[in-house]
């Protein structure tokens, strides 16, 4: 075929280029698509560990209320009264960024973890049921450091699958209060962003559409290279005998008693030896076709010689260069005869 490895270059080009699009695109997407999934579960964790509360508190039956309004935001210090006297914190602006809850509800979680020690299983229990909800079908799971005021030791409180407890699975850390006493960690198993990209994005669409019209086309050119190697017509063939040892190929003229080749502007090439009987073995050839073997033959090598395919194909490539294509309109191609034994042909172009 005309053109098959400009042409092979050019789609085999244009399909590595578009897998390299196809892939940046699909890791950008998924990429955004983990910051989604981790912005729902942090979102999630929020509403459910403001249920947990108010559930275990009323669990308790203790009633509570909360008075002197809503501490001043330009405060340093915070300040509680416990039996052993008063405990003051400094406020800590990063701290402060990963509460989880607001002033109210964390005087409740202090109260309540002060008295008793609420389920953190029964937190993950509902964390989990709210991911499953919102279609987000990750595992999860807490890991809890209390530090309350006469709790020397501190107490740590897993639940959930202890596997995840991970930093490449931290979803973030919180503080339930805002005294700082509940430290509170979340892990989340999120799929890497290969799994969470959007594959209907335009984007990432029209990358598969190429790479699909690409693979279809090297597919075509494959087989009708192929064919053409096999079924080869007899007009791309064509050696016509006019007179004893003398052979129009094309637009050259082969003649095999003088082992000259003499073109269509008069121009005469001499033959050496090896192309000489190289260039007659075709002509007479059955379809004009030489096997790999038989070329190893016909130049008196042995089939065992080191580098002896280098040696034919330099010799093919010298034949072709004493046709001059451009000039007698032959050339060789590679290709297999119906004995689909490897091999050469010798043809002209249409």
């Amino acid at each position: 075929m005309k053109y098959y490895r400009q042409i092979l270059y050019v789609l085999g080009g244009i399909l590595l280029l578009a897998i390299g699009m196809l892939a940046f695109q699909v890791y950008e997407s998924g990429v955004e698509g983990r910051r989604i999934c981790k912005q729902k579960a942090e979102s999630s964790l929020k509403s459910t560990a403001e249920l947990w509360v108010n559930q275990e508190f009323e669990k308790l039956g203790i009633p509570y209320s909360y008075g002197g309004g809503q501490p001043d935001e330009k405060d340093t210090k915070r300040r509680i009264v416990v039996a052993k006297g008063p405990i003051i914190v400094e406020v800590d602006s990063v701290k402060e960024s990963r509460r989880l809850f607001t002033w109210m509800l964390s005087g409740k979680v202090q109260c309540l973890f002060s008295i008793s020690t609420p389920s953190i299983d029964l937190l993950n229990e509902l964390w989990q049921e709210s991911l499953n909800g919102m279609q987000l079908h990750y595992n999860a799971a807490l890991d809890l450091l209390s530090e309350m005021p006469g709790d020397n030791e501190g107490k740590r409180f897993i639940a959930g699958d202890s596997t995840f407890i991970a930093d490449e699975y931290k979803l973030g850390a919180y503080y339930l209060d805002d005294m700082y006493f509940l430290e509170f960690m979340a892990y989340i198993a999120v799929p890497s962003p290969w799994f969470c990209a959007d594959w209907g994005e335009n984007g990432i669409v029209s990358c598969l559409i190429i790479v699909v019209l690409c693979l279809c086309a090297l597919i075509l050119l494959f087989l009708n290279n192929q064919k053409k190697g096999n079924e080869v017509d007899s007009s791309d063939y064509s050696v016509l005998h006019i007179s004893k040892k003398k052979y129009p190929i094309g637009g050259v003229l082969f003649d095999e008693e003088a082992s000259t080749l003499t073109f269509e502007d008069k121009s005469v090439e001499k033959c050496s030896m090896q192309l000489y009987k190289l260039l007659s073995a075709f002509v007479h050839a059955e379809n004009h076709f030489l096997s790999n073997d038989r070329i190893i033959e016909i130049c008196d090598w042995n089939l065992g010689d080191i580098g002896v395919n280098v040696k034919r194909r330099v010799t093919i490539s010298q034949l072709r260069k004493l046709l001059d294509c451009k000039r007698s309109h032959v050339k060789i191609e590679s290709g297999k005869n119906e004995q689909k034994e490897f091999g050469f042909y010798l043809l002209v172009e249409k």
